[in-house]
């Protein structure tokens, strides 16, 4: 039976499924869960981590090799009250992967390209939507109902007539599986570079500039991929000269770049080579005065001064990569990076009069503007209230950026050459409040 959905606001792209599955599985109340194929570790996962009073609903495809004991484990679970499972099996293939979660009301849904196993959640490259508009869960749920109801249910008999069919052909899978993995597959060389297709005359940061974040220079240290950087790094530059002398205009004139010269922009080489770290992207960044990052290596005194640089605190910032110019403000991270920062942050959210302010600062923002806590990410304009917004930044993770912002494509006329200086400076006066509002002073 075909069920038409139509999705459109409040979603979000998602490439690491298990993030928000560790956070949503203890606190959710209901999910149903509908797959084209099941590893057994990542279904002992669910069950490990999930809330144990949530209500379970789970509809399985068998055309993908799901093995037996999966559905034997959830066939042990079938006389609980929490627990329903059933098999989709038509002359069509089964293939959709559909995740869906309520509490108290509220419902989040994802669907996209993850099965239910560990490469599908962690591991794969991967593409999911993220959905949290109630209408649109909803048609996904009446969705799930109408297949349920024309599933085969999880006996015995059915779990034993799949297993015969499993282990007769799971000998020739793997011997199909090594020559897929052993097939090699030529390109053009043009096709490597998906910026080929995008006119870039009229973009402030050419071709070269996004081209030197591909994945190929992410760790490499060779004199081309140092160069390819510092032609983006002088970009970088020129766009700082532009910028920073408007300041003043702008009433963000108390934001000063990094008072190292030679870190204006962050780095076009590895600092360890023996511990290389990932380049694949360029910051152009605004924080603190010289003045207010010695007071705080005062604090901490001389064997700390180390993680209290320019770096380590609150900044707004225009990023390049690849495919995206993005312009956010952010806590640093690692190393107490932020530190001072996210404790002022977290301790000043415990007030009403605060969080209710913030709530009305974030709420405030233009469409596509979003928060990223502990690596989850949400539109700012999601949050109902203050204190769904404060449960929602008590993910904070040191070791994770804290971001509020947005990204533009590299086509987006305010990224033009004309355009995006100005666009730079609006965007800097338009998160300026919430900098002043969530860092740390002394």
């Amino acid at each position: 039976m075909e069920v038409e959905l139509s999705l459109v606001e409040n979603t979000m792209i998602i490439s690491d499924l298990k993030l928000n599955f560790d956070k949503l599985l203890k606190t959710t109340e209901e999910i149903w869960f509908s797959v084209a194929l099941v590893k057994e570790s990542t279904y002992d996962y669910i069950q490990e981590t999930i809330n144990k009073n949530c209500k379970q609903n789970y509809l399985i495809g068998i055309d993908l090799p799901t093995h037996p004991q999966v559905l034997r484990k959830m066939h042990e679970k079938l006389e609980k009250d929490l627990f329903e499972s059933a098999i989709y099996k038509t002359k069509y293939n089964f293939h959709p992967k559909v995740y869906l979660f309520k509490k108290n009301d509220n419902y989040t849904a994802f669907i996209g390209s993850s099965n239910l196993t560990d490469g599908g959640l962690e591991d794969n490259i991967e593409l999911n939507y993220k959905i949290t508009n109630k209408e649109d869960c909803l048609s996904i749920l009446n969705w799930f109902n109408t297949l349920y109801k024309e599933s085969f249910p999880l006996t015995e008999d059915n779990i034993l007539a799949y297993e015969e069919q499993f282990y007769s052909i799971s000998e020739l899978e793997k011997e199909l599986k090594k020559k897929k993995k052993g097939l090699k597959l030529k390109r053009p060389v043009s096709a490597n570079n998906p910026l080929e297709q995008i006119n870039f005359s009229d973009r402030y940061f050419k071709k070269e500039h996004h081209w030197a974040f591909r994945s190929e220079l992410w760790f490499n240290d060779t004199k081309e991929a140092i160069f390819e950087r510092e032609l983006a790094k002088n970009r970088c530059i020129t766009l700082h000269n532009s910028i920073f002398p408007s300041f003043k205009d702008y009433g963000i004139q108390i934001l000063q770049p990094n008072p190292m010269a030679d870190h204006l922009i962050s780095m076009t080489r590895q600092i360890d080579p023996t511990k290389p770290r990932k380049i694949n992207a360029m910051w152009l960044s605004y924080g603190k005065s010289n003045n207010e990052i010695k007071e705080y290596q005062k604090l901490v005194g001389q064997d700390q001064k180390a993680k209290q640089t320019f770096i380590h605190h609150s900044r707004i910032q225009l990023k390049i990569d690849l495919n995206n110019i993005g312009i956010y403000l952010l806590f640093a991270k690692e190393n107490e990076g932020g530190i001072f920062d996210r404790h002022f942050f977290k301790t000043s959210m415990r007030n009403k009069v605060y969080r209710d302010k913030f709530h009305e600062m974030i709420n405030s923002l233009p469409d596509q503007y979003f928060i990223s806590v502990g690596g989850n990410d949400e539109f700012c304009n999601k949050f109902n209230s203050p204190e769904e917004l404060h449960e929602f930044c008590k993910n904070d993770d040191i070791q994770k950026y804290f971001i509020i912002g947005r990204d533009f494509q590299i086509t987006d006329d305010r990224m033009s050459e004309n355009n995006l200086p100005q666009e730079t400076l609006k965007i800097f006066k338009l998160l300026f409040p919430l900098y002043e509002m969530m860092r740390h002073k002394f």
